[in-house]
């Protein structure tokens, strides 16, 4: 997989005014830890959302390049351990990277994607049902895929695709469960049967006593 490219820079500020002041320009605030130290730096907000937006999101492996680095190579692996967003607008206000080994495996969580045709069963009224749609897998930094693709074009009705279904690849070791169902089909739903309207008895005709 290619990593994702995000380009950084050191910042020596901190402190919520500092933030603030980042947030308002355009920036998120961020500190990168590994190596027993950590180290405040600042991205884009635009170059984040973008990076966010492909198949992994914030799950994928990224190459950051540092700028204002002294005596340091700017170029470091990480993941994103965590990400702090506004509660109101969503929008990303700190991210905290963990750096890598490109020699260490990595757990990380992959995005499920479905490919393939569309299976005969939903076409006739199925309900495809996505149960998970991240898995839980181990691989050096180099191997880590952006997404696993699953094709389900093959189900029936109450089938489903399992963990244990998904093609092996060299290098990648999935530690979820096999007997765990990413995908399941589901039989079209009964149509609730109509309620027949109940005709009212008319009402009785008065007695003739009653008349007069």
């Amino acid at each position: 997989m290619k990593n994702q490219e995000l380009k950084a820079e050191y910042r020596s500020g901190n402190g919520k005014g500092v933030a603030r002041t980042l947030r308002r320009e355009g920036h998120v605030p961020a500190v990168l830890y590994g190596k027993g130290k950590s180290t405040p730096i600042t991205l884009q907000l635009s170059h984040v959302q973008k990076a966010f937006q492909t198949h992994a999101g914030s799950h994928a492996i990224f190459q950051i390049e540092i700028a204002g680095l002294k005596d340091e190579t700017g170029r470091r692996l990480a993941l994103i351990r965590d990400v702090q967003r506004d509660p109101i607008t969503g929008r990303i206000l700190h991210l905290d990277f963990f750096e890598l080994s490109e020699k260490d495996l990595v757990r990380n969580k992959v995005p499920v994607e479905v490919v393939g045709n569309i299976p005969v069963s939903v076409k006739q009224g199925g309900v495809m049902e996505h149960n998970v749609r991240e898995v839980l897998v181990e691989a050096l930094p180099a191997d880590m895929p952006d997404h696993i693709k699953v094709d389900v074009s093959h189900l029936d009705m109450n089938q489903s695709y399992h963990v244990r279904d998904i093609p092996p690849v060299i290098g990648l070791k999935i530690l979820e469960s096999p007997e765990t169902v990413l995908i399941h089909i589901m039989p079209p739903r009964a149509e609730p049967e109509p309620v027949a309207a109940v005709e009212s008895a008319p009402a009785p005709e008065p007695a003739e006593s009653a008349k007069k």
